[in-house]
């Protein structure tokens, strides 16, 4: 694979996704507050960033799986965040599950910044993850969806495509992909 990805969160389910995507060759930027716990990953290849915003690069794509709406609002509302070093084309993944409410405050200010946010939820436990057998439900513009395709189909048995989106809020309508 020739894009670099941006990680975040090498917890239960972060470490297991981002093993897999190094399998399958992507390269990976990699943070987590407890630096040691991105051994098992440096190890096989990826490079460890010193912050959050340092696995972005401007126009790439940054992946979080992080514990709850408050993790995830901690890396993203940060002073010089990695979602303002992402820059006008890059895309956020957001994998964590997280409330709606934001989940919509994550789209408005990605769209300051000009960067796509796709919701990503995953199902499934850390074993799943281990073992590729994740599904996981992208919702977010077209165009962005599209293109982490090749990510999802290495790190899941299937993605959900939420096939239509009103603004800041999405129907319910999914199609499978495989």
């Amino acid at each position: 694979m020739s894009e670099t990805l941006g990680f975040i969160g090498l917890g239960n389910m972060g470490t297991p996704i981002a093993a897999n995507l190094l399998k399958a060759g992507f390269g990976l930027r990699v943070y987590n507050r407890t630096a040691s716990k991105a051994a098992p990953l440096t190890a096989m290849g990826a490079t460890l960033a010193a912050s959050p915003a340092d696995v972005a690069q401007p126009g790439g794509i940054v992946l979080t799986m992080l514990a709850d709406d408050r993790a995830v609002e901690e890396v993203c509302f940060a002073e010089q965040s990695f979602v303002e070093r992402l820059a006008p084309g890059g895309i956020h993944v957001s994998l964590s599950t997280i409330s709606p409410v934001t989940a919509r405050r994550l789209a408005e200010r990605h769209v300051k910044y000009k960067v796509d946010y796709v919701a990503s939820p995953v199902f499934g436990r850390p074993d799943a993850a281990a073992a590729t057998k994740l599904w996981i439900c992208n919702s977010g513009p077209a165009a962005a969806k599209k293109r982490v395709q090749p990510f999802s189909r290495r790190s899941a048995r299937g993605s959900l495509i939420l096939v239509k989106t009103l603004g800041l809020r999405t129907s319910s309508s999914c199609a499978e992909i495989s």
